[in-house]
């Protein structure tokens, strides 16, 4: 009778056992991870009788949870390539409901600006149309400052936001660390048997923590490792390696996402690719960035070009033209476009200068230079990771590329072996543009030099002023308002003519050195004076000669002094509207705009796309996880039906095995 009491209990401990974990299930049902459990119960050894092995109940051999580890980790692998691509979305959507608002963006304000020269270039005498110039300047200069002041508060939202992710992701590690640490000591404590609902609690916190990094698991016996990105330890076993935000390396408003390794903060923001973490750092690389230095590459392009062409011309008093924006090189910003690393030799005190020379020649990267052993230094281009420039000591000469020049020619004791310097050329050119001109009548609108036939020419030669392009010489700016000599271009034959000095009207000179004996083909237009600042007929401008002239006949070149209804320069610089001058001479300055604004919306109709995919596949495996592991009310209710009904038909042998024993004592008393 003791044996059919011992199978009675067996069974009755085992269905309450199956009848808890049913009622876990059922309770745990609305548990974000909740995985469900299942009792597995083994027959115990059986008892040999005459006849055959009789049994002697059952024994709970474990409690476990219903799991599929392949899901569990697709799961986490969907989750952060899910939530990188839509923290990407994120941000890139606001930066191109920016750029493509015709509100915000500067499209419109490019277009007003030019056709505003293009109105004066009308009447160029007339005030409030020289007065309308300088009002769209100053608008335009402010839609360029607007544009970098958005860009720049989107960079603190993204600065904020890694803060808030690195904490979580801190917290998340440390949470794990703990949980190993409690899942190793469950099982140590239970004898080999699992706590499920601490596994449960770690594989959650380890889902949570890929919807903000990417991250890879190892097993370490009854531990989980936790690997970040490409490889950094962020879990070992019980510690976690503290996650934290530090300054960037060479811009101290950039915030990185650090990891901390015996105390040493190791810079981790170019190692995480997932999460939402991992979308942010690639959109502030791939799209904020670029979208700085594209938009400063044309508000340079403009306030270059508008201030070399503005220098060509001369204003209402007669004077040559002056700053129409600020200048591209004064003041701090040659200094300011180079950064020094954070992280380099505090004996290091060494500044480098970064000078614009050819807007049309600059890129939309940003550039590092290393300095070497030995003064040796290497410049690369971040943009396609290439070198550009390089030298053996910094006492080598300026070096000039892609349209800018680094200022090397610096004391070699300034600097140290592992120093570093970013090169960001463009990258402030928004908002460091600002309208120079205040008086209407400073805008250069006529062009410096007249040319006209003089009196008593017998030939049909007429002349006609072509390019302006350089009046920096000593020509223009000997003496104000003249040329520094006049000159005289006279026809010694119909096939040869001599450039003079024509200070003395009345007696043209040699130049000096002389400049005579030059060829003329009558009856074509004829380009006169070089463009090669090498050659003995250059003087900063061309004009152009036809028809027949004879011997003796003469032009004059003078300074156009009277030439206030003079539109050359007015003409000239509403041109640059047309120009392709950035990118190499391949864009205009509203094509170039186009192409950034082209290009965010191809990067923001992707990570949407990405977006959506990403979405897809978590909502896929998220569903097969709950198909697997997930609790169905309606089975586990199932269960516990047929659970109770095992307990009470259990009991009802206790009955038996009792009344049995009963009949037996009476039967012997």
């Amino acid at each position: 009778m003791s044996d059919l009491m011992r199978i009675a209990l067996s069974g009755l401990v085992a269905n309450q056992a199956a009848m808890n974990t049913t009622g876990h299930n059922i309770a745990g049902a609305g548990v974000e991870g909740f995985s469900r459990q299942r009792v597995e119960l083994g027959a115990q050894a059986p008892q040999y009788f005459p006849g055959g092995y009789v049994g002697r109940g059952v024994d709970i051999v474990d409690i476990q949870r219903t799991v599929d580890d392949f899901i569990t980790r697709q799961l986490r692998t969907d989750t952060w390539v899910y939530n990188s691509a839509q923290s990407f979305r994120f941000y890139s959507e606001q930066i191109d409901s920016v750029l493509s608002d015709p509100a915000v963006g500067l499209s419109g304000r490019l277009d007003t600006f030019f056709s505003a020269f293009q109105t004066a270039s009308g009447d160029p005498t007339w005030i409030p149309s020289r007065q309308v110039v300088i009002g769209e300047a100053k608008s335009l200069s402010q839609s360029f400052n607007n544009l970098y002041d958005r860009l720049g508060q989107l960079n603190s939202a993204v600065n904020t936001q890694l803060d808030s992710l690195a904490n979580e992701v801190d917290s998340l590690a440390k949470n794990i660390a703990g949980l190993n640490l409690k899942i190793q000591a469950a099982i140590g404590a239970g004898g080999g048997s699992s706590p499920n609902d601490f596994l449960d609690q770690r594989d959650q916190s380890l889902l949570k923590l890929s919807e903000i990094v990417d991250i890879t698991t190892v097993n370490d016996g009854n531990s989980v490792n936790v690997l970040l990105g490409k490889g950094q330890a962020l879990v070992v076993g019980g510690v976690a390696n503290e996650v934290s935000t530090v300054a960037g390396k060479f811009d101290p408003s950039r915030r990185d996402l650090a990891v901390s390794v015996n105390g040493q903060a190791r810079i981790v923001s170019g190692e995480a690719s997932g999460g939402k973490a991992g979308g942010l750092l690639q959109f502030r690389t791939r799209v904020l960035d670029q979208a700085f230095n594209q938009i400063g590459r044309v508000a340079i392009g403009v306030s270059g070009q508008i201030n070399d062409q503005h220098a060509l011309g001369v204003d209402l008093d007669g004077d040559l033209g002056g700053l129409f924006f600020s200048d591209l090189n004064a003041g701090l910003a040659p200094s300011l476009r180079a950064r020094p690393a954070g992280d380099n030799d505090p004996a290091s005190t060494g500044v480098i200068t970064v000078n614009i020379d050819d807007v049309s020649a600059l890129s939309t990267s940003s550039y590092q230079l290393d300095v070497l052993s030995g003064g040796a230094w290497r410049l690369y281009r971040n943009l396609d990771e290439s070198v550009v420039a390089s030298g053996s000591a910094l006492s080598d000469p300026l070096v000039s590329v892609d349209g800018f020049t680094l200022d090397l020619n610096l004391p070699t004791g300034n600097f140290l072996p592992g120093d570093s310097y970013l090169i960001e050329p463009t990258r402030a050119g928004a908002r460091d543009i600002a309208s120079s001109i205040t008086r209407p009548e400073d805008i250069a609108l006529a062009q410096p030099v007249t040319a006209i036939p003089a009196n008593g020419n017998l030939g049909k030669g007429k002349v006609a002023l072509g390019n302006v392009f350089d009046t920096s010489l000593p020509l223009f700016t000997t003496t104000p308002r003249q040329l520094a000599p006049p000159l005289m271009v006279r026809f010694s034959d119909a096939n040869t003519y001599d450039v003079l000095d024509n200070s003395d009207p009345a007696n043209p000179v040699d130049l000096v050195p002389p400049l005579g004996g030059l060829s003329f083909t009558p009856g074509v237009t004829n380009t006169l004076f070089s463009t090669d600042p090498a050659a003995a007929d250059y003087f900063g401008f061309q004009l152009s000669i036809s028809g027949n002239p004879e011997a003796g006949d003469a032009f004059t070149i003078g300074y156009n002094l009277a030439g206030k209804s003079d539109n050359r320069n007015a003409v000239a610089l509403g041109k640059l509207q047309i120009a392709d001058i950035l990118a190499n001479g391949s864009a205009t300055f509203q094509s170039a705009y186009g192409q950034l604004v082209g290009f965010v919306g191809t990067e923001t109709r992707q990570a949407r796309v990405d977006s959506d995919a990403g979405k897809v596949l978590v909502t896929q495996t998220k569903a097969a996880r709950d198909e697997m592991s997930g609790v169905n009310l309606d089975e586990e209710a199932t269960n516990l039906v047929r659970y109770q009904q095992a307990y009470n038909a259990t009991a009802q042998v206790i009955a038996v095995a009792r009344s049995l024993i009963d009949t037996l004592l009476k039967a012997t008393s």
